[in-house]
């Protein structure tokens, strides 16, 4: 089998994969708000839409990149709402 240059364009490009202590630089890549690593790690705890991790290993926790800025895209934020003040469910 050779390896022409048509063949090494069809191959799927692998998913980016990220940690939390890089996702803050990455969203102003992209242009979206920069949201800091403890409120990141925050999300990815509380948040039932965080994607899921792709590995973890004790602390580590890496997710694919474009799961990541396609929950922050969808993400409807509520600045100012005092959700501790809510009846839990």
């Amino acid at each position: 089998m050779s390896s022409s240059p048509a063949e090494e364009a069809s191959e799927p490009e692998a998913p980016k994969l990220v940690t939390i202590p890089q996702i803050p630089a990455l969203l102003e890549a992209v242009g979206l708000k920069r949201v800091g690593p403890a409120r990141i790690r925050q999300l990815a705890a509380e948040d039932e839409e965080w994607p899921a991790a792709v590995f973890e290993d004790g602390r580590t926790r890496i997710f694919e990149w474009g799961a990541v800025e396609a929950y922050f895209r969808g993400r409807k934020t509520r600045q100012g709402e005092r959700t501790d003040l809510k009846a839990k469910e």
